[in-house]
């Protein structure tokens, strides 16, 4: 029996099964992109490179940073035109802005930078990947000018409407351009028409403006350009390449013999701590404690790093050899041993000689490293991967700078050092940025360099500033006591 074989669809299948074709759910535009038209991207473009010009052109930013991230987060919300999955994008957004609302420095720039490019990338492609944002930073820097070039080249090519505004900007930009210059010039050599144009319209258009408008679209284009075009942000296609990187004699010999060499070395160290550290014996002559703490305060932190990082290179190789995850846990023990001595050491020199950024920023880290040692013995212990320890010891390490954002260490500082004056610095504690102010304000000796925060206008209000500035006005100034009084 033979097989009937039809060739081809017949054709009152293609007339009436149409609707088993469903729509794409991402369906394409003439120009290719998926997102919302070229059209609103623009106008959103408009609308921030505006509200840019009225927040921060000649301002100093503060609080002016948040409400421009929240209009950003506005434009690209009302461009997907979705609220499904947004909710974990926005509570990300709003822990971004914190700490700039807090205040602005460099640590809470780097938060709200780098918590709002997540939120976005989280926001355009429905997922929190970090494949997205890598594509997203990856882009950036170029993706404006990229694409307007590609814009420029394929004009030719454009819908019908799209044409006639290209004919249009083609025919008339130099005349309009023309015809704004001449007026200028005319109005600036004409009094009368000067001082008209002033009352009707008053507007300081100058070059720098100019430069600062472009500047702000070409930063704030890619965040818009993902939207209209969230394909963008997908991975490229093609089998990933494992890179393969050299051992650099890392093997289980080596690891043995590096680990009963370093715990030795660290042995030696550990034992000249307990004696002169905690056991307070005489140090040689002409040498302070104070001394001996500073000395190995910042070196032993920089090799309990180095600890850490070569417990992650040396714990493939643990398992070779019997014994060695016992002399791993001696590496890492004296090593926490050594952390808390660079403790003890740091203590020593801030009674001796006061607290500065540098020493709270030592202290704090020196903590976040004893609990990295920590995680990474219990990482050992049960098995645990490396990217279980990295994942924690980020996360870790965010929270904490994090945190920072919201402490006043210059008002911290000044306080310590007016509460233990051992060797007071008057220099050091003059050069404390504004925050210390109150602080400041409260020793007689220091009230002539104590400069507090101004507010201008709304723009740059920071929380930390208005805080300081009230407590300024809350505490009256003690009365100068004559030394020399009249006597009646």
């Amino acid at each position: 029996m033979g097989q009937f074989i039809v060739r081809g669809v017949p054709a009152s299948v293609l007339q009436d099964s149409w609707w088993l074709d469903a729509p794409d759910k991402n369906p394409s535009k003439e120009d290719g992109t998926t997102g919302p038209s070229n059209r609103d991207a623009t106008v959103g473009l408009v609308i921030l490179v505006a509200l840019a010009d009225v927040l921060f052109f000649e301002h100093v930013p503060g609080i002016s940073l948040a409400a421009y991230a929240l209009a950003v987060a506005g434009v690209v919300w009302v461009l997907l035109d979705r609220r499904a999955g947004m909710t974990g994008p926005a509570v990300l957004l709003v822990l971004s802005i914190l700490p700039v609302v807090e205040y602005v420095q460099a640590l809470s720039l780097a938060f709200f930078f780098g918590g709002s490019t997540v939120a976005l990338c989280w926001a355009v492609s429905g997922q929190c990947q970090g494949t997205s944002v890598r594509r997203f930073l990856s882009q950036y820097p170029l993706l404006s000018i990229r694409q307007g070039i590609e814009a420029a080249q394929h004009s030719h090519s454009v819908s019908k409407d799209q044409r006639i505004a290209h004919r249009i900007l083609r025919e008339w930009s130099f005349p309009v351009g023309g015809a704004l210059v001449l007026t200028s010039l005319i109005i600036s050599a004409n009094p009368v028409l000067s001082e008209w144009s002033d009352r009707i319209w008053h507007f300081d258009l100058r070059f720098d403006r100019l430069l600062f408008w472009f500047g702000v679209a070409i930063l704030i284009w890619p965040v818009l350009a993902i939207v209209r075009q969230p394909e963008l942000l997908s991975p490229r296609l093609g089998p990933k390449q494992r890179r393969g990187f050299p051992a650099f004699g890392v093997n289980a010999q080596s690891v043995a013999n590096a680990l009963i060499t370093f715990n030795m070395l660290l042995a030696i160290q550990t034992g000249m701590d307990v004696v002169y550290l905690w056991g307070s014996a005489e140090l040689p002559k002409g040498m302070s404690y104070a001394e001996y703490a500073h000395r190995g305060a910042y070196p032993l932190l920089a090799t309990a790093l180095l600890a850490g990082a070569f417990a992650l290179v040396a714990r493939p190789f643990l398992n070779e050899r019997s014994g060695l995850t016992r002399w791993m846990m001696l590496w890492l023990a004296q090593n926490v041993l050594l952390v808390i001595s660079s403790m003890m050491r740091l203590s020593l020199y801030v009674e001796s000689y006061g607290l500065t950024y540098l020493r709270v920023h030592a202290a704090m880290w020196m903590v976040l490293v004893v609990v990295g040692l920590s995680l990474t013995g219990w990482q050992i212990l049960k098995g645990k991967s490396n990217r279980w320890l990295l994942v924690r010891s980020t996360a870790l390490g965010i929270i904490v700078l994090y945190a920072c954002c919201f402490v006043n260490f210059a008002a911290l500082i000044a306080r310590w050092n007016i509460e233990h004056p051992v060797r007071f610095d008057f220099y050091y504690a003059c050069q404390l940025n504004q925050m210390a102010a109150a602080e400041l304000m409260k020793d007689s000796r220091l009230r002539d360099c104590a400069t507090p925060p101004v507010i201008d206008n709304w723009r740059n209000w920071g929380f930390r500033a208005d805080r300081v500035i009230r407590n300024l006005n809350a505490e009256p100034l003690p009365e100068k006591v004559d030394e020399n009084p009249r006597r009646g």
